[in-house]
C-alpha cells in the first residue's frame, strides 16, 4: 500500500498523543483517590483502586470486541475516531467526581469508548506490506511507551505544581488532538458480505470449529489470542498499585513526583525494546524471541518484588519494561502471520 508510510506516522502522533493523555493520569489515579476524595484507609484505597482498573479492563474486554465486528462493517476509522473524541468529552469530567464509585463509573464510560490501540494496530496490519509487519507494529509500540513516558513526566508536574484538575483536561485536549490526526488517515476497508465469508471459512479445512458463537479461528490463532490474554493478567496485576509503592518508598509529598518520574524512565526502556524486537521480528521467527523476553520479564518482577528502595525498585521495573516492552509487537507479528488480510 502506496500510503502505510503515511498511516504509521499519523497513528504513531495519535498513540503518542492518547497514552500521553492516559498515561498523564491513570498512574496517579490512587493518589487522586487518597488525596481529592479523602480515601485514607490503605485497606479501603487499595479496593477502590482496584475496583477502578478492573472496572477499566472490563469495559475494554467487553466493548473491544464489539468494536472490531463494526469496524469489519464499517472500517477502522470511524472507530478510531469514536474512541479519541467521545473519551476526550468524558476524560475530564473524572476530575470533578466528589466519590470513588463516580470515579469508577466514569472510568468504566471511558474504557467502553475507547480501545484505540488495538484498532491503530489493526489497521497498520491491514495496510502495511507482511515483510515489514514487525517494523511498523515495533514503531507503532514505541508511540504507545513514548505516549506514556510524555504523560507520566507531565501529569507528574502537573499534579505536584498545580492540581489533579489540571492533569484530567490535560487528558482530554491530548485525546482531541489524537483524534484530529485520524482524520487524515486512510483505510483500504472493503466490506466482505458474510455469507461470502462463511463459504471461504467452509472450506478452509484449517478453521476452528468447535463452538458456534465463536470466531472460526485456527487454533493457532486461538493459542495466540490465549497469550495476550495471559500478558494483560500479569500486566494488570501489579500496575494499578506502583503509585502506593513509590509513596511508601519515598514520602506522600513527593509520590506524584517519583511516580513520574519513575514511569517515563521505565517508558525509555520499553520504547528501545519495541523498535529493536520488532526490527528482530521481522527477521527471526517469533517463537525464538519469545522465550527469552518473557524468561527476562520474569526474573525482573522478582527484582521488583524484592525492592527496598527507591531506586532498585526503578532499575528493577526498568528493567522488566526492557524486556516486556518487546512482547507486543512480537505477539501482533505471529497474530499477523497467522491471519487471513480480511481477518486481521
Amino acid at each position: 500500500m502506496k500510503y502505510w508510510k503515511r498511516n504509521l506516522f499519523l497513528l504513531w502522533f495519535s498513540q503518542l498523543m492518547v497514552m500521553a493523555g492516559f498515561s498523564a493520569m491513570i498512574p496517579f489515579i490512587p493518589l487522586f483517590i487518597e488525596n481529592e476524595l479523602h480515601v485514607t484507609d490503605v485497606k479501603q484505597l487499595a479496593i477502590y483502586v482496584s475496583m477502578f482498573s478492573f472496572f477499566g479492563t472490563m469495559a475494554y474486554a467487553v466493548f473491544c470486541p464489539l468494536w472490531g465486528v463494526l469496524s469489519d462493517r464499517f472500517g477502522i476509522k470511524p472507530m478510531l475516531l469514536r474512541g479519541t473524541f467521545v473519551t476526550a468529552f468524558f476524560f475530564p469530567m473524572m476530575g470533578y467526581v466528589h466519590s470513588p464509585n463516580m470515579l469508577i463509573f466514569l472510568r468504566f464510560i471511558t474504557a467502553a469508548c475507547a480501545g484505540t490501540t488495538a484498532a491503530s494496530h489493526i489497521m497498520i496490519a491491514r495496510t502495511a506490506p507482511d515483510d515489514r509487519q514487525g517494523f511498523a507494529q515495533g514503531v507503532l509500540t514505541t508511540a504507545v511507551w513514548g505516549g506514556a513516558m510524555l504523560g507520566n513526566v507531565i501529569g507528574g508536574f502537573l499534579i505536584h505544581y498545580f492540581s489533579y484538575k489540571c492533569a484530567f483536561w490535560f487528558c482530554g485536549i491530548l485525546y482531541f488532538i489524537a483524534g484530529f490526526s485520524i482524520i487524515f488517515t486512510k483505510d483500504n476497508f472493503v466490506r466482505v458480505e458474510h455469507k461470502k465469508q462463511a463459504s471461504v471459512q467452509h472450506r478452509n479445512p484449517h478453521h476452528h470449529h468447535g463452538v458456534p458463537w465463536l470466531p472460526a479461528f485456527t487454533n493457532s490463532v486461538w493459542s495466540i489470542l490465549a497469550l495476550f490474554l495471559i500478558m494483560g493478567i500479569i500486566r494488570q496485576f501489579e500496575t494499578p498499585y506502583i503509585a502506593m509503592k513509590i509513596k511508601e518508598l519515598s514520602s506522600p509529598e513527593t509520590a506524584a513526583y517519583w511516580t513520574g518520574i519513575i514511569s517515563a524512565i521505565v517508558c525509555c526502556g520499553a520504547i528501545l525494546s519495541g523498535v529493536f524486537t520488532g526490527w528482530l521480528a521481522d527477521h527471526l521467527p517469533p517463537k525464538q524471541l519469545m522465550i527469552p523476553v518473557m524468561l527476562l520479564s520474569a526474573l525482573a518482577l522478582f527484582l521488583q518484588g524484592a525492592a527496598h528502595t527507591l531506586w532498585l525498585f526503578a532499575a528493577a521495573r526498568t528493567l522488566l519494561y526492557m524486556a516486556a516492552g518487546g512482547i507486543q509487537p512480537v505477539l501482533q507479528k505471529f497474530l499477523s502471520a497467522l491471519t487471513p488480510n480480511r481477518k486481521r
